[in-house]
């Protein structure tokens, strides 16, 4: 067999599919919610220009992957100043959460002009966006 490569044997050989464990959440809450309200306020923030909104979404290991943040006062980078350029009437957001485990989630807004991919990370009972993927739609 090629060097790296595996081989399972025995009794899950033949692509046996195992269920899925659930998923203890800290509490009865629906973490969509808070998930779909922490996109939400990021993309709102990142609409108007708003810096410290757009932080306050933030995890402290945010990773952007378009633009990487930088010491300066924009955050965002190039794109953090796209919002604003955005006509209000223009200003949209479509939320669709593609997976929610206990600490990590992921999920995707369309917004005008891009798509953006998120991480996000339960931390202290928030949720926060850890790792954010700009895709232009352009």
């Amino acid at each position: 067999m090629p060097r790296g490569e595996s081989r399972q044997r025995g009794v899950y050989e033949h692509s046996v599919r195992l269920p899925r464990p659930p998923v203890r959440l800290l509490s009865d809450e629906d973490p969509a919610t808070a998930i779909r309200a922490t996109v939400q306020d990021f993309v709102k923030a990142w609409y108007w220009g708003d810096n410290g909104a757009m932080l306050r979404s933030l995890h402290p290991d945010y990773v952007n992957r378009l633009i990487t943040l930088g010491s300066d006062s924009r955050p965002m980078g190039v794109q953090g100043q796209l919002g604003l350029q955005t006509p209000s009437s223009l200003r949209t957001v479509d939320v669709r959460i593609l997976e929610v485990r206990q600490w990590s989630a992921s999920a995707v807004a369309e917004v005008f002009g891009w798509v953006i991919h998120l991480h996000l990370a339960r931390t202290t009972g928030q949720w926060k966006i850890v790792n954010a993927m700009w895709e232009s739609r352009v």
